[in-house]
């Protein structure tokens, strides 16, 4: 296990657990740590750990390791887990997911809406969130060993679905400007795409990806199939990218207005995140705010 940040805010004291709110995102190739004040919304602790591509192995379908022993055993190494929190919120991300109207979700046919996109495997239980009440339903299919060992390591603590906070995170930020948005957010090997306008969300889909021109394929791919053109859509990204990869610079070239996504306004930062791009982190710190 790597560890590639691990930023503490001056006042953060261990001992004052019950001040504090943890959330964690978990990802296929590691998992991140957010833990917030409470009544302040101060980020007192971010760290974020990748695990070893030998743990991280992935199964047949593609996505999380066939076993959860050796990815929970990783993270029950994490000190932040031997701490009691007043609260513990736990995003999970998943390269499987597709979204519904509420009604249909409100009917149970989730499972066969989820059937028409991915293949569900007995292994796997799928995970629903709701984007706003009685608004569009997303869903994600997660290996049925997560909520087990979740459980078992944090009682009481709550299963988010990632893609939900992923477009909550969005709406809550962006959804004041009444024009049509694009949003992009990269994990290693499959991205998220949605569009808003204003406070309706126009669409959200995932797309695995091998090479960078993959990204943008499938960009201009979704653009395009929906009438839009590449070069006169406002994109804003985030997560695993940065302005010197090859992801952008292709990105760059077709899609004209290109930024990254600005820090959720909720939290306060202290210092000690002044030099972390926390447009990678955009899914994590909107855990604490965006229920």
């Amino acid at each position: 296990m790597q560890c590639i940040l691990n930023q503490v805010d001056p006042q953060f004291e261990p001992t004052q657990g019950f001040n504090y709110r943890l959330s964690i995102l978990l990802c296929q190739d590691g998992f991140s740590f957010l833990v917030t004040h409470v009544v302040s919304q101060r980020v007192m602790k971010m760290l974020v750990c990748k695990l070893n591509s030998s743990i991280a192995h992935q199964n047949e379908t593609g996505g999380w390791p066939a076993s959860g022993n050796e990815y929970f055993e990783e993270l029950k190494k994490v000190e932040l887990t031997q701490m009691a929190f007043q609260r513990i919120d736990i995003a999970v991300a998943s390269q499987k997911n597709t979204i519904a109207p509420h009604e249909f979700a409100d009917q149970g046919n989730i499972q066969n809406i989820i059937s028409a996109a991915h293949t569900v495997s007995p292994f796997e239980e799928i995970l629903v969130e709701p984007v706003f009440d009685s608004g569009p339903v997303t869903a994600i299919l997660i290996p049925r060993y997560i909520p087990e060992f979740c459980t078992a390591i944090f009682p009481g603590s709550f299963l988010r679905n990632a893609a939900a906070v992923f477009v909550k995170g969005i709406l809550h930020r962006y959804s004041l400007l009444i024009e049509r948005q694009v949003f992009i957010n990269i994990y290693p090997g499959f991205f998220e795409i949605t569009l808003i306008q204003g406070q309706r969300l126009l669409y959200l889909n995932t797309f695995k990806y091998s090479a960078p021109s993959d990204v943008l394929y499938y960009v201009i791919f979704v653009l395009e199939q929906l009438g839009f053109a590449p070069s006169e859509e406002k994109v804003t990204l985030m997560g695993d990218i940065e302005e010197n990869s090859v992801i952008y610079t292709q990105l760059k070239m077709y899609c004209e207005s290109l930024q990254f996504v600005g820090k959720p306004d909720d939290l306060k930062y202290g210092e000690s995140f002044a030099g972390v791009a926390l447009h990678r982190y955009f899914n994590l710190l909107n855990i604490p705010i965006c229920e």
